[in-house]
């Protein structure tokens, strides 16, 4: 007979061969008396019970889980018919009568698959298909994942691995864990919708709640059910106890007000207590749910009464098999189902896997792992050092101060869960005792939940982090199940991860996290904040996190967990790493941030260059970020990943000497500000002229007829850029009379003019600065004039990120530049060429500050510091001809502005290949042997030269 178990562990595969052998045996005798009485028909009879018995050798009672004769729609026809069984996620199947060919059972399953009623979020990932004496199985999904073989009845057990997916043993894909985790999320989103109205609408991320009684009772209360349902719905797919234990309790129920009665006492009487203490006479479909304990089901929940419509939710949330979800992307979307728009978007915001091992892998993983497979590839390796190891993993603290839903630590906990299983399989191979039984496992998983800790400010996300934790720890015992036949059994849940609800830069870390024999890792990805979209609450946390030290005020958000895990490391070993904004590796936060950390003995283990993260949050654009680690004992070489392309896949690059605060490799140096230039060949830059005259000296577009035909008041009449009218080629005027030829009885003799310089002298009047008041006397002059005399070279102060060369113009003195740009005297024309160079935009880039995203040039930091060397008179006079040729392609379309010029994806053939060659002499220039083809190359020379310069 075939053997099945009522415990919630899995078959083991040698019991489901052994079921299957007997399996065969039956069938092959029942086939043989068919042919025997030319029994016809087959399919009608027999099928149910040829799957019923062919399950059931993997430990599935089909009949308990509801899966015969599903009505469905199919697309051939447009007619419904019924599916031989259907598991959602998992298999469909049809059988035909004996001898039928099996193509037609199998192109009818994919009838029904194509026809619509299965949801998108239910496609199996099987085809089975049999005519009783042979079986067909079809593996969907990737192409690298897929197969499809037909196999007799006899060699059933020749195959046996191809079915063992039945009983939990099939590793899933990553993209097939992404795609489970988006329906599962989807399920999620209709379960809020149903327990919910779908009006309602509440702040995710950062703006979400902090604390549950911030939160609406009612969309508390939801929360809170959900993430019960949650779990029973995982239990029930991943064998925490007997499969389709709860689905039964909610596809059988005897109508609504039964099930909402089951679900009121399973949660309130049944998961959160021991046998001993639950309710007497307890109905023994609920008295097989196993003590969980744990908080999730600490406390009472209010009783949720469900309609027919909330019914219908839950049961096809059950039809779903929860054990292929992953619980870090899960959680991700989880949290964000309060969000209308997130519930309509469901599946669009999460942080990538692929993301968070940009950080983990680096900091920890990858050491881990080479030193796991050099132990195990190694036949000199003993059995003692193997366990020395393994128990070196079950030292050390993980933690993430800014968990979120605990994606990180998910992540971290599953790939170490996996180093271990190896090195307990490889001890395990080496003492003769692999596959072995009689061993307490508890005494060889040690890696443990209870090392792993996070701060989260917002109480919700905290929640689902503490829950997510338990399910992948879940997730990692079957997979040692998997490779030893056992695994450590964790309910009633002892021991979870420490979540810690609220703001970590007040929180005291050394208190929390326990003092370890081993290393400390810190990572995680703090919230994106600039110093001017910061709250005054955030404020004084980022202060607080400094103590105070000057120029702190003026970093971004993200650094005070810089500060907090310099301050918790003392005398503790180990490492940290951040995701942030690209914004403290440039300008003068290096400088501010860089020197605390170097100066407390820490080095650049790793990093990510600038590339594209998307946001978890609706509706919020991708952040430019950079991933720094950092470590103190330099055993690692460092490494460095740099992105041509932003949302592509990292190339690591060779470090020859260490990584500087700017990400390059290169000296180990803090670009600051300078009042003058550091380099020989650069004068000074200057603001342009500030009128400081409430507008009355600057003549718009509207104006300029009326200016333009009095004969008085269009002598002063001058052209007038600043950066918008540098960039976009608009025309603006000016009233300028610092000029030899000013007259000032011609005030007396133009009305127009007359008006407009009263109302200036009016506004400097009008002004409580001292400096203002006193140009009142001139009220004819500009407040500030720093206009050139010889032709210069016009600045904007800011210029599009997306550009590929900074923007700048040639003007003749009479060409008024306004204070929204700068000036540079240029009569030559090298310093228009040296500021139309990649090298320049380089350095801009590199070590300039920024508007949002946008490269804001400043005379002390940009320019001051460009480090150019001292360039010979050949060079140069190459440089200025090669500048000469980019102004000659500009004005091969004179009608062009700068914008239109500059536009990467139109920009001319002809001034792109002007600026090359201009490139070409500028890099030779700064000492490179050719013409550079990378903005890191470079950024090396750049810093190489700046060393050299400030020596």
């Amino acid at each position: 007979m075939t053997r099945t178990t009522s415990t919630t562990q899995r078959l083991e595969r040698s019991t489901i061969r052994h079921n299957l052998s007997q399996f065969v045996v039956r069938w092959r005798e029942r086939i043989a008396a068919w042919r025997e009485n030319n029994e016809s028909g087959t399919e009608q009879k027999y099928a149910q019970q040829y799957w019923t018995d062919f399950f059931s050798c993997f430990g599935i009672n089909a009949t308990y889980l509801n899966v015969f004769e599903q009505t469905a729609k199919r697309s051939s026809t447009g007619g419904h018919g019924r599916i031989d069984f259907f598991m959602p996620n998992k298999l469909i199947g049809e059988a035909k009568s004996l001898d039928v060919d099996l193509d037609a059972a199998h192109q009818q399953a994919l009838d029904y698959l194509r026809g619509g009623t299965i949801k998108e979020h239910q496609w199996p990932r099987y085809i089975m298909c049999t005519n009783f004496e042979q079986i067909r199985l079809n593996r969907l999904g990737e192409q690298d994942e897929r197969f499809d073989v037909t196999i007799s009845l006899d060699e059933l057990l020749d195959h046996a691995e191809k079915f063992m997916f039945l009983a939990g043993y099939e590793s899933v894909s990553h993209r097939e864990q992404e795609r489970a985790s988006i329906a599962a999320s989807e399920i999620m989103a209709n379960l809020f919708r149903a327990l919910n109205d779908d009006d309602v609408d509440e702040a995710v991320g950062d703006a979400a709640p902090t604390n549950p009684e911030d939160e609406d009772e009612r969309v508390e209360q939801t929360s809170m059910y959900l993430t019960r349902l949650l779990f029973l719905l995982f239990g029930d797919n991943a064998g925490l106890w007997q499969p389709g234990l709860f689905a039964d309790l909610v596809i059988n129920a005897n109508g609504v007000g039964e099930l909402s009665g089951d679900l009121n006492t399973l949660f309130n009487d049944v998961l959160n207590k021991p046998e001993s203490q639950r309710p007497r006479r307890l109905p023994e479909h609920l008295a097989k749910f196993p003590y969980v304990n744990g908080g999730l089901f600490a406390g009472d929940v209010p009783k949720e009464y469900f309609d027919e419509q909330m019914h219908k939710v839950l049961v096809d949330a059950c039809s779903f098999d929860w054990s292929q979800i992953s619980p870090a992307i899960f959680g991700s979307l989880f949290q964000l189902v309060k969000s209308k728009e997130a519930r309509r978007h469901s599946g669009e915001h999460y942080t990538s896997e692929k993301n968070i091992l940009k950080t983990i892998e680096p900091l920890f993983l990858d050491e881990l792992r080479a030193e796991a497979r050099r132990l195990i590839n190694s036949k000199s390796t003993s059995v003692k050092k193997l366990r020395e190891f393994r128990d070196s993993l079950a030292n050390n603290i993980y933690c993430d101060p800014a968990c979120g839903s605990g994606n990180f630590l998910i992540v971290a906990y599953r790939e170490l869960r996996k180093i271990e299983t190896e090195m307990i399989v490889a001890i395990r191979e080496r003492e003769g005792s692999a596959g072995s039984m009689t061993f307490d496992i508890s005494w060889e998983q040690k890696l443990s939940i209870d090392q792993f800790y996070g701060f989260e400010i917002n109480w919700w996300p905290a929640k689902i982090a503490e829950t997510a934790m338990f399910l992948v720890d879940h997730q990692a015992n079957r997979e040692l199940a998997d490779a030893i036949g056992l695994a450590p059994e964790r309910l009633p849940i002892n021991i979870t991860a420490h979540i810690h609800h609220g703001n970590a830069l007040q929180l005291d870390w050394a208190e929390i996290l326990p003092e370890t024999n081993g290393q400390t890792y810190i990572f995680g990805n703090p919230p994106f904040l600039g110093a001017r979209t910061m709250s005054k609450d955030q404020k004084a946390d980022l202060n607080r996190a400094w103590n105070g030290a000057k120029g702190t005020n003026q970093l971004d958000y993200v650094t005070g967990w810089h500060a907090k895990a310099i301050t918790l490391f003392g005398n503790r070993t180990g490492a940290f790493a951040f995701v942030t904004t690209n914004s403290v590796t440039q300008g003068d936060q290096p400088a501010r941030l860089f020197k605390v950390i170097f100066d407390n003995h820490w080095r650049i283990r790793f990093a990510h260059r600038t590339f594209a993260w998307d946001s978890e949050a609706p509706g919020k654009a991708a952040v430019h970020c950079v991933i720094v680690g950092f470590d103190r004992d330099g055993r690692i070489p460092p490494k460095l990943w740099d992105y041509s392309d932003l949302r592509g896949e990292g190339t690591e690059v060779e470090v020859k000497n260490q990584i500087n605060a700017y990400l390059v490799d290169g000296p180990r140096i803090l670009v600051a500000t300078k009042s003058t230039p550091i380099s020989v060949m650069l004068p000074k830059a200057n603001f342009g002229s500030m009128a400081n005259d409430g507008g009355n000296l600057v003549v718009e577009a509207k104006d300029y007829a009326e200016f333009s035909t009095d004969s008085i008041a269009s002598k002063y009449l001058r052209p007038y850029r600043g950066s918008r009218e540098i960039i976009r080629g608009l025309e603006r005027w000016c009233l300028w009379m610092d000029q030899p030829n000013f007259n000032p009885s011609d005030l007396s003799k133009s009305k127009l003019l007359y008006n407009r310089i009263s109302k200036v002298r009016e506004h400097r009047l009008s002004s409580s600065r001292k400096t203002t008041i006193e140009r009142a006397d001139v009220p004819y002059l500009f407040g500030e004039i720093h206009q050139p005399d010889t032709d210069y070279v016009a600045i904007p102060r800011v210029v599009s990120a997306n550009r590929n060369y900074f923007t700048v113009k040639q003007y003749s003195p009479e060409i008024i530049t306004s204070d929204s740009a700068f000036t540079i005297e240029d009569s030559s024309g090298l310093l228009f060429a040296l500021l139309s160079s990649s090298m320049f935009i380089t350095w801009q880039r590199t070590i300039g500050g920024r508007l949002k995203s946008d490269l804001r040039f400043s005379s002390t930091l940009s320019w001051n510091t460009f480090p150019v060397p001292d360039i010979d008179s050949t060079s140069k006079e190459r440089i200025i001809a090669a500048g000469q040729k980019v102004l000659e392609a500009r004005e091969l379309h004179p009608n062009r502005s700068l914008a239109d010029h500059y536009n990467p994806l139109t920009m001319d053939p002809a001034l792109l290949k002007a600026h090359d060659a201009l490139d070409k002499e500028v890099d030779k220039a700064f000492g490179a042997p050719r013409k550079l083809t990378t903005e890191r190359q470079r950024q090396e020379l750049l810093f190489e030269n700046y060393s050299k310069l400030t020596k």
